[in-house]
């Protein structure tokens, strides 16, 4: 059996569809960005819990919480305080 190769609309089409795709990603990533940083921001769950339940790591989720001024709750501010400093012992190795 001989394949034949690919037409220039073929690929073409699949270009198209991958692009499609990334513009679908990043609507529905910011989405989510949001909602995590609305319940961040509104404190009735957990942040490990609104990490899981988003499929991102906990350390990102952190980050973008951080990154938009939501600070952590008190009952895990000496956490965070230990994950800042050893964050700066690393990026200074």
């Amino acid at each position: 059996m001989t394949s034949t190769p690919p037409s220039l609309e073929e690929i073409a089409a699949v270009g198209n569809r991958r692009l499609r795709d990334a513009d679908r990603l990043k609507k529905s990533s910011d989405e989510l960005k949001e909602l995590v940083l609305s319940a961040l921001r509104e404190g009735h769950l957990k942040p490990t819990e609104v990490a899981k339940a988003s499929g991102w790591t906990g350390a990102h989720v952190r980050k973008m919480a951080r990154d938009n001024g939501i600070e952590p709750d008190e009952r895990y501010k000496e956490r965070a305080e230990r994950l800042k400093k050893a964050q700066a012992v690393e990026e200074t190795e």
